[in-house]
């Protein structure tokens, strides 16, 4: 594998405490692979003590994966936060080793959920239950706060009652066990001695304490804040933006050359977070060399005029393929579904993070479902990161689609047009539909 210099500083890093802050399309994983690798050659560390976390099994499939391709025998442990703590509590816990934690499914969640909301749809009215369960009952929570009090107070009881955990309850567990020092956290804590963290600005302050308490010998943390889009699980990136306090001294390294985009998406791409007041400052360089083909399509009615713009989607999907339309919701993707656009083609922004593309398409007609003048500071600058995540999906062209807003109030997505259509911002052509 070959490195650039910002990448071998990193892996070549000996600090207790590190912080890497890696751009979007930077090579991230690639470098978190490298400092496994010198681990494993230099044999600095017992393989079994170096424990690798992150957030999604996605992510620890594509680390087994490339790890065992370059150390097929390997014994580092990858995995999830929520496997992590069900094992420790599986094989350590003096109630669980006889009588494992049964986990409450998705399924059996969303069922439990149903079955609530049948028994108070009066209240509720014709609203649809899936509006309700989406981005983990926030709907639910911000138009009918006292129900959605009252439906977590019904789970906790059910899941007692069936004896099933959740696996946020697995962290909450280990953690309470953690800080009361209980003798049986001994010795899965003493198993520790290099902690990776990867995708840290997706944790919430439960897991900042959880690290703490952990104190591994050596800790690195690595992410971008800039990405932090998960607001709705509780998840902030408050304990990345603030790490070198919560562990001092830390050593801090960007990963700052972009291997994705070409120069304009790159530089576009950074406008949303600028707008914001809470961000780690770096300076993003696109690696590759050419010239991005950039534009705007605008709309004057965001209903009669869908299957029109959809229409000339196809058109360019016919000579780009690897075109992806990227929604803010899967309302959003069942319109352009209906309006004709093959399924394969459309993806939420939740869904794409991580994920490239030759040519993107940015929905700021509708689906944002904010109004900008009532949410706050916090909701608001999220929005913004998840704008900057569906723009730097992209690789050699991006549209955005607007709309001509006819309303008094601005919308969240005129807002966010209007980044695009005033400043310095170059775009290649911008065209009313």
């Amino acid at each position: 594998m070959k490195f650039n210099q910002e990448q071998q500083a990193i892996i070549d890093e000996e600090s207790k405490y590190v912080q890497v802050i890696a751009a979007a399309g930077s090579g991230k994983t690639s470098t978190m692979i490298g400092i496994l690798d010198k681990l494993i050659q230099d044999n600095l560390t017992e393989q079994n003590k170096v424990l690798v976390l992150t957030f999604s099994r996605k992510a620890v499939h594509e680390f087994k994966e490339r790890l065992n391709r370059i150390h097929p025998n390997h014994k580092i442990i990858i995995q999830t936060f929520h496997a992590h703590c069900l094992g420790i509590l599986r094989k350590f816990h003096p109630v669980f080793i006889a009588n494992p934690p049964s986990i409450l499914t998705d399924e059996e969640k969303i069922e439990f959920f149903k079955d609530y909301f049948k028994k108070h749809r009066f209240k509720i009215g014709g609203i649809p239950y899936k509006f309700l369960l989406d981005q983990n009952l926030q709907m639910l929570k911000k138009h009918f706060h006292s129900l959605y009090l009252e439906i977590l107070q019904e789970l906790d009881l059910f899941k007692r009652e069936q004896r099933k955990l959740e696996f946020a309850d697995l962290v909450s567990m280990y953690l309470s066990s953690l800080d009361k020092k209980e003798e049986w956290t001994l010795e899965p804590k003493s198993n520790i001695e290099r902690l990776i963290v990867d995708e840290f600005q997706d944790t919430d302050e439960q897991q900042l304490i959880f690290l703490k308490l952990l104190d591994p010998k050596y800790l690195t943390v690595v992410g971008d804040d800039w990405q932090a889009i998960y607001g709705f699980r509780g998840a902030t990136p408050k304990p990345f933006i603030d790490f070198e306090k919560a562990f001092v001294p830390t050593k801090r390294h960007f990963l700052s050359a972009n291997y994705r985009s070409l120069p304009e998406i790159v530089d576009l791409s950074k406008k949303p977070i600028l707008e914001n007041t809470n961000y780690i400052p770096k300076d993003v360089i696109a690696s590759r060399i050419g010239k991005a083909n950039i534009a705007i399509w605008k709309i004057k009615n965001e209903n009669s005029e869908t299957f029109k713009i959809s229409t000339k989607i196809i058109e360019h999907i016919k000579n780009t393929p690897d075109t992806k339309i990227l929604c803010r919701t899967n309302y959003r993707k069942k319109e352009f579904l209906l309006a004709g656009i093959p399924d394969k083609h459309l993806m939420t922004i939740h869904a794409s993070k991580g994920l490239e593309f030759e040519s993107v398409f940015v929905d700021l007609i509708s689906g944002w479902n904010e109004d900008v003048n009532s949410i706050s500071q916090d909701i608001l600058e999220e929005e913004r990161r998840i704008l900057y995540v569906a723009l730097s999906r992209a690789k050699n062209h991006l549209v955005l689609l607007g709309a001509y807003s006819i309303k008094k109030k601005k919308r969240l997505e005129d807002i966010f047009l209007s980044y695009f259509l005033q400043g310095r911002i170059k775009i290649s052509k911008t065209i009313d539909l």
